[in-house]
């Protein structure tokens, strides 16, 4: 018998007796009805601290690879998340570097303009 099934069943009779309410974990935001990915630009410019104009554009674009499917999210977010983990204090550049070759083996320019 396997111990997290139950316990999530349990947690989750526990929780409607309780009263509480169940939330999607991709729950789609109200004022753009595009879900996480609505978030995706947020957290990547804050996170890796982007500044300069090319650098919100390279985010930018990034993030339309995501939407349009191009580039898969969890390859953005895996990037990401080494990027902001190498601890260094300023993680834009290592981010692009990786994210530029990860795309080229997809077949992904992001340097190429699409879409307004």
């Amino acid at each position: 018998m396997r111990v997290r099934p139950v316990l999530a069943l349990a947690c989750l009779i526990v929780g409607s007796a309780a009263g509480w309410t169940v939330v999607p974990l991709r729950a789609e935001s109200p004022e753009t009805g595009r879900g996480d990915r609505a978030g995706l630009e947020d957290r990547l410019t804050s996170g890796l601290r982007v500044k300069a104009p090319r650098e919100v554009k390279f985010v930018q674009n990034v993030v339309r690879n995501v939407r349009e499917g191009r580039l898969p999210e969890h390859l953005v977010d895996a990037t990401y998340l080494w990027a902001v983990r190498r601890g260094k204090k300023y993680p834009f550049p290592a981010f692009e570097h990786v994210m530029r070759l990860k795309a080229e083996k997809l077949g992904v320019d992001l340097d190429a303009l699409s879409g307004p």
